[in-house]
């Protein structure tokens, strides 16, 4: 994940304030099968799953998320 966080930094679009650990941890957290099926387990389908994914993900690290 770090190798991927480090893709995304390349791209200039996160934030300054994170570092690859954090993004990494992050990434992790949401993408981790236990997350994927507490979400699904509770009734929401994978679109749904994929779209919060997206959602938190462009939120917590996009330097200007509201272009999205």
């Amino acid at each position: 994940m770090r190798l991927f966080a480090a893709d995304l930094r390349s791209t200039g679009e996160l934030r300054g304030d994170l570092d690859h650990d954090t993004i990494a941890d992050l990434v992790w957290s949401m993408n981790a099968r236990e997350y994927y099926l507490l979400i699904t387990s509770q009734g929401r389908t994978p679109e749904q799953y994929a779209a919060m994914v997206r959602d938190v993900w462009i939120r917590t690290l996009l330097r200007n998320p509201a272009r999205r």
